[in-house]
């Protein structure tokens, strides 16, 4: 995981990340800078968006929170009448697995005010046949290098 207090390296380990709709298989795979068509194909809808609730703040945390956040998410989802399908991240090694939704149809407000109820430091989100676009819940660094499909989100 990247360093949570380098926000132009955390940029860079979300981009470099897998995204995947297990449920999906191959078509399920997702990443930012790439058009998603097999899954879009798959699950038709105007907008996506991947979120979790895990690990805020890009800080481990026990599984019993995490699991707690996600069930917070995944209610908070649901009043918002929200199409979801569980999905995940895992760093560019394998290594790192954190579980998700992706989330069709949700408009950008609803994405960023969910991302900042559970603190987290980004989401995906795009438009279809759009590439795949990270949105950083900080001020853009000043000595972050102009990154394609990035938007800083204050």
């Amino acid at each position: 995981m990247a360093n949570p207090d380098d926000l132009a390296a955390l940029a860079a380990a979300f981009r470099k990340a897998r995204y995947q709709v297990p449920e999906l298989r191959d078509a399920g795979a997702f990443g930012i800078g790439a058009i998603a068509g097999a899954l879009e194909s798959a699950l038709p809808a105007d907008r996506y968006a991947f979120i979790t609730a895990l690990n805020s703040d890009s800080e481990s945390a026990p599984r019993i929170d995490n699991a707690t956040a996600d069930g917070e998410l995944s209610a908070r989802l649901d009043q918002l009448h929200a199409t979801r399908i569980r999905a995940h991240a895992e760093d560019a090694q394998g290594a790192h697995h954190e579980a998700g939704w992706l989330v069709l149809d949700l408009p950008l407000p609803e994405l960023d005010q969910l991302a900042r109820r559970f603190d987290q430091d980004g989401t995906l989100a795009w438009t279809r046949g759009n590439a795949v676009r990270l949105r950083m819940y900080h001020p853009c660094p000043d000595d972050a290098a102009p990154a394609l499909w990035t938007d800083w989100v204050e």
